[in-house]
């Protein structure tokens, strides 16, 4: 529900609704700094901070389940934030001739089939100087994507955030044969994913002084 407050003049202004996990409102930041009016992003698995990418006047896709997708859109309905640029589906896709994408997401709960299946096409279609963000890249698939990112020189580690996210950006040509290989070398089920691990000062700290900016 959207908060609201009575100012002494008698006007009415809404309240940013903030989101459950501090970590989140930390990627939300991030992103509404590097999200540009008219880019393309795409979102594959659940989450709300595609609001972030409608609000910056972005494209917005979903890959995901109708419950995802209508999830995002009761997000953006709490932050008054239009939903005329938000698609979705079960599957990344996209015309030969479409433009490329500029920032892609990777959400924590995602699958490792599920990622795997649209990361050829999200990797190749996302153009060169795209940003990839991994949320919850510590554990589960997104560990397992970076580890493969780490080992492959087209990939450049940009960022760390709040030990919720890592940030890589695309700096050439994606071959599908390193690509693919990549994710074979990190899908065995036996293997630990080692991740992004996060520096045990930093998590005091941010423990510490756990900064909270309005979300989107």
């Amino acid at each position: 529900m959207t908060l609201t407050q009575t100012l002494p003049a008698g006007e009415v202004r809404r309240l940013p609704v903030k989101r459950g996990r501090i970590q989140d409102d930390l990627v939300a930041d991030y992103l509404a700094t590097v999200v540009k009016p008219g880019q393309r992003t795409i979102q594959i698995g659940a989450g709300d901070l595609g609001a972030v990418c409608l609000k910056r006047g972005a494209h917005h896709q979903v890959v995901g389940t109708m419950g995802a997708i209508e999830a995002l859109q009761a997000a953006c309905d709490r932050r008054a934030i239009p939903t005329d640029a938000l698609s979705g589906g079960p599957a990344a896709r996209s015309t030969d001739d479409a433009p490329g994408f500029d920032l892609a997401i990777f959400g924590a709960e995602t699958g490792f089939p599920a990622m795997a299946a649209n990361w050829r096409h999200v990797s190749g279609r996302l153009r060169e100087g795209g940003v990839l963000v991994l949320i919850g890249a510590d554990h589960g698939a997104c560990a397992r994507l970076a580890d493969a990112l780490g080992q492959d020189p087209v990939w450049s580690l940009e960022t760390r955030i709040a030990g919720a996210a890592v940030v890589f950006r695309k700096t050439g040509q994606v071959s599908d044969a390193t690509a693919l290989a990549g994710l074979a070398r990190v899908s065995d089920p036996a293997r630990r994913p080692r991740g992004i691990r996060y520096g045990l000062v930093r998590r005091v700290m941010d423990h510490v002084f756990p900064s909270r900016r309005p979300a989107a």
